[in-house]
């Protein structure tokens, strides 16, 4: 929404270095944007990558189990 409002500000600017200072201004808001979601996307990949370790984990954990079982069964 910032860069946005820079970007109108500058349209409806008359003198030219202020209107350049304003869409620069804008664009280093699309900059914050990009570098947001960035991280976002980030966070969101190593929440799941951390689930499927979690999930592989136990997977793994209750392979052992029932191999343990099976092997005192057979004994």
């Amino acid at each position: 929404m910032r860069a946005e409002e820079f970007h109108a500000k500058a349209e409806n600017c008359q003198f030219p270095e202020t209107k350049d200072t304003l869409r620069k201004v804008a664009e280093n808001y699309e900059e914050l944007v990009r570098r947001a979601e960035q991280v976002v996307t980030l966070a969101e990949l190593d929440e799941r990558n951390l689930e499927a370790r979690r999930v592989a984990q136990e997977y793994a954990d209750d392979e052992r189990a029932v191999t343990t079982q099976l092997r005192h069964r057979i004994n």
